[in-house]
């Protein structure tokens, strides 16, 4: 596909005044350009700059929150609940990261939950904020106003995707985890749609109960995502969607319960602990760097790749492209560019890669 590179601090420069133009807040505009950014140095492109359009729009229209703060409807030394009001997701995900590691700084664990964060994005992009701190931090994402993925066994849509990630500090790099309850996220199907690809699995359930990877099965016809596990071993899958349905939604008061609408409000779980607090962070940095080298070394069958611990490859991509450009494929550029010409924001020019991009 057809994808070109861009400076990063270009393209940061770009977002935030795209978003500022649209009439978010300078300081808001920064963070919630950067963290569109870090999802595509991560590599998970479909929730990076490809999410500045539809920003962009629920700012003019009204759909998110410029100013003013969240409530906070409920505290303690450890754990705290706010609402949001549709302010800008990452924005307000990024505050909840940074005071859930205050909190933990203190007592050992802080954990705050968020109910009506305007769409987070990528819920990679918030590890490091924590695991710079030495924090391990742990984050889950609901939508309850969105049904895509069945429960095991059913046809009908219940959850949304119900992503999760969690950032371990090490000794040497943390370790990045970024999952979710369904077998796909929606990007990569609408994106797949538009293309015109199959899916690289049958992770789409049709109607009929035929398993399916046609993208238009799921966007067009009413089929669903598949809980992790699939056919066979989906009932993982649905545990963890209940359980991320639980930590992220009823928690906060923001569950599936009376529900209505389109809105891409999301309910946010974040928690984060100092192993300081606990057997001490060098103790639990060595022991968790010590865990990811034996996994690496773990022996393979003949002509497959070495194990990779998760993070490995995300943090690989993101040195390259901090250092040779972003990687951008022309759908993204292509969604963007109208906004960029009505709002006066000229977009970054690409730039011409150094260095081969790692395998």
């Amino acid at each position: 596909m057809n994808a070109q590179r861009y400076r990063y601090e270009d393209l940061v420069d770009f977002s935030a005044r795209l978003l500022e133009c649209a009439g978010l807040p300078v300081e808001r505009a920064r963070v919630v350009g950067s963290l569109f950014i870090e999802a595509d140095l991560l590599g998970y492109s479909t929730h990076g700059m490809q999410r500045l359009p539809t920003n962009v729009e629920w700012l003019l229209k009204g759909e998110t929150r410029k100013d003013g703060d969240h409530r906070v409807e409920a505290s303690t030394p450890a754990c705290e609940t706010w609402d949001a009001d549709f302010l800008p997701g990452p924005w307000i995900t990024a505050r909840a990261v940074d005071r859930a590691c205050d909190m933990a700084a203190e007592v050992g664990v802080g954990t705050v939950v968020v109910r009506r964060a305007q769409h987070v994005a990528c819920l990679a992009s918030y590890l490091e904020r924590a695991t710079r701190r030495r924090m391990m931090v742990t984050l889950t994402a609901s939508t309850p106003t969105e049904a895509v993925v069945v429960p095991h066994g059913g046809l009908s849509r219940v959850f949304s995707c119900n992503p999760s990630a969690a950032g371990i500090p090490t000794n040497a790099d943390p370790i990045l985890i970024d999952t979710t309850a369904a077998m796909s996220a929606q990007g990569p199907l609408f994106r797949a749609r538009r293309l015109g690809r199959k899916l690289p699995l049958p992770v789409i359930v049709s109607q009929d109960g035929r398993l399916s990877d046609d993208p238009s099965e799921f966007v067009d016809r009413g089929g669903g995502i598949l809980p992790v596990g699939g056919l066979e071993q989906g009932h993982k899958g649905f545990g963890m969607a209940l359980l991320t349905e639980a930590v992220s939604g009823a928690l906060g008061g923001f569950g599936r319960s009376g529900q209505s609408g389109d809105s891409e409000a999301n309910g946010v779980f974040v928690q984060a602990i100092d192993p300081a607090h606990f057997a001490g962070r060098e103790t639990f940095e060595r022991e968790m760097g010590s865990l990811a080298v034996q996994c690496r070394a773990s022996a393979v069958a003949p002509g497959h790749d070495g194990v990779r611990v998760p993070g490995d490859r995300a943090l690989a991509r993101k040195r390259d492209q901090l250092r040779d450009g972003v990687e951008l494929i022309a759908p993204i550029v292509d969604d963007i560019l109208p906004w960029a010409g009505r709002l006066g924001c000229p977009f970054p020019a690409p730039v011409e890669p150094r260095h081969r991009k790692p395998a």
